[in-house]
């Protein structure tokens, strides 16, 4: 099968693309920057386009050179706290981007669209935890209310064109190779600077909770959704609450980190709690995580540790 992959040298578009690779598929991936991890040159299958997500003539150039029957849409602004800063970015990148890319997917023929939208972020504090895919969305930033309407814009575009869209509601994604750099993925931020032994921030209360799911997890999540009879918009997650300060200890012991946490000031745009229920991706998708949060932990201190070792070797 011939796919597009947005967003592909990032953190879940590159563990994508090597899922899709070893499958056996042809794959484009297009995306803004240069991958983090890149595949071996000359990788059977793989061609590598740099372009703006935003920019509708390069966009369209890529879906006209690869000739796909699927798009899997991972490029996003996914910061809440960018978003509060600067919602026109992430209402440019989230929803308008989103659309344009959806209308010429199925303009170039693409038979199914899989979106990536947010699980966390777009139901805001809702009245019972974990939620599901029946509960109100309420979002309470920028970032988690430009994933609902680019859903809704979505379902209008498939009801116009006939192609056919499925979003991933992902929780909290988390695993190897995720950028520790930016102001999202708490568990890569905290690993990076345990590992170093540097101070690790923790945003006050530090007792808000957030479900976490692996990012192997999420990939099957995509995969299933392209593969299934119709397109549905479902919530991918483990169903249990994590708070901030129980991450902070369950990596200090994993990485031998003795400091206390530095209590930071609240963020604008975060909500106290959320875990999601994936009923219907099972229903849906036959999907169910499969890597337990404690083994996941591990295998993300390991990637690190082996990336943190390497960079002191050279």
């Amino acid at each position: 099968m011939r796919v597009l992959v947005t967003g592909s040298s990032g953190f879940v578009g590159s563990h994508l693309v090597r899922r899709l690779l070893a499958a056996g598929h042809e794959v484009t991936g297009f995306d803004i920057a240069p991958p983090r991890r890149p595949l071996e040159p000359g990788a059977e299958g793989w061609r590598d386009v740099r372009g703006d997500i935003r920019d509708e003539a390069a966009v369209r150039s890529a879906l006209a050179a690869a000739r796909p029957e699927v798009v899997y849409h991972l490029a996003a602004q996914i910061s809440v706290s960018v978003s509060m800063r600067e919602p026109r970015l992430d209402i440019e990148t989230n929803v308008l981007a989103t659309t344009m890319l959806a209308q010429a997917a199925a303009e170039a023929g693409v038979q199914r669209f899989v979106n990536t939208s947010s699980g966390g972020a777009m139901f805001g504090e809702p009245p019972v935890v974990p939620a599901d895919d029946d509960t109100e969305a309420a979002p309470r930033s920028i970032y988690g209310a430009s994933k609902v309407a680019a859903e809704m814009y979505l379902r209008i575009v498939e009801a116009e064109t006939g192609i056919s869209v499925a979003s991933v509601r992902p929780a909290n994604i988390y695993g190897p190779w995720q950028d520790p750099h930016g102001e999202a993925g708490v568990i890569a931020i905290f690993t990076r600077r345990m590992l170093r032994n540097e101070d690790v921030v923790v945003f006050a209360p530090g007792t808000d909770t957030r479900d976490y799911v692996y990012v192997d997890d999420v990939v099957a999540a995509m995969l299933l959704a392209a593969e299934a009879p119709t397109g549905e918009m479902c919530v991918v997650g483990s169903g249990a609450e994590t708070s901030t300060l129980d991450i902070f200890h369950a990596l200090a012991g994993l990485t031998g980190y003795e400091r206390a946490p530095v209590m930071g000031p609240p963020r604008p745009g975060d909500i106290p709690r959320i875990a999601l229920d994936a009923r219907k991706a099972r229903e849906a998708w036959g999907w169910r995580p499969t890597v337990t949060f404690e083994d996941g932990l591990a295998r993300t201190v390991d990637a690190f540790r082996e990336e943190f070792e390497a960079e002191r070797g050279g």
